[in-house]
């Protein structure tokens, strides 16, 4: 399947409820939305920006992503899918890789890898990680024009406004949900790599210290936590 321009759209705010500020805490001396952008900076397959509100409160963290020469969409705060139709229409991609920033470790490599499986189905709405890789790993891939409709359609509740592909998930008889694979080089693993609370961020900063850097392949941070 064509994908067009591809855009790996990074989201991250600061008004998380369990923790709050997430995206600027410190990772491995940098802020952890710029330890996430740099570990995707390689990526061959898409544009990375970042997609953040036009609250007040994220200021400095479009400031900081800005300042690291990564472009950045301001848009609606709760209603995430049109945060993200108008990111993806105001640089013009076609697909969107979708990314949050309370998963630092995702990289170019697994980016890179998803998008070109995302190539290989005949037809998809929404190609996604969940259930196939660790948790905190995740990257979903849906076509723009189709998440547009939906924005315009007047069908999506306000959980499914705020939990951007939730009505694809919801609606499966209705939409293309493929399901991609991890690569067979990946040491399989129950832990979970999401920041979502204080706990998950000490356990993110202890495996960042234990890899002595901030850019490491994935496959070696599995084999380092067996």
């Amino acid at each position: 399947m064509t994908l067009g321009r591809v855009g790996i759209i990074v989201a991250a705010r600061m008004s998380s409820s369990r923790l709050p500020g997430k995206a600027l805490l410190p990772l491995h001396g940098l802020p952890m939305v710029v330890f996430l952008l740099r570990r995707l900076r390689g990526a061959r397959m898409g544009e990375v920006i970042l997609a953040t509100t036009t609250l007040a409160a994220d200021d400095q963290l479009a400031d900081t992503v800005v300042a690291e020469r990564v472009p950045v969409f301001r848009g609606a705060d709760a209603d995430v899918v049109a945060r993200y139709v108008g990111a993806a229409k105001q640089f013009g991609f076609d697909t969107v890789a979708r990314v949050t920033a309370d998963c630092p470790f995702v990289d170019a490599e697994l980016a890179d890898w998803c998008i070109a499986r995302t190539v290989e189905f005949e037809h998809f709405d929404l190609a996604t990680t969940k259930g196939e890789f660790p948790v905190g790993l995740d990257l979903e891939v849906y076509r723009a024009d189709c998440m547009a409709a939906l924005d315009a359609s007047g069908q999506l509740t306000a959980a499914d406004r705020e939990h951007l592909t939730l009505h694809f998930y919801n609606h499966p008889d209705t939409f293309a949900v493929r399901h991609i694979a991890p690569p067979p080089r990946w040491t399989h693993t129950e832990r979970r790599f999401t920041v979502d609370t204080a706990a998950d961020y000490d356990d993110a900063k202890a495996l960042t210290e234990k890899m002595g850097r901030a850019e490491f392949p994935i496959s070696a941070m599995l084999n380092a936590i067996q």
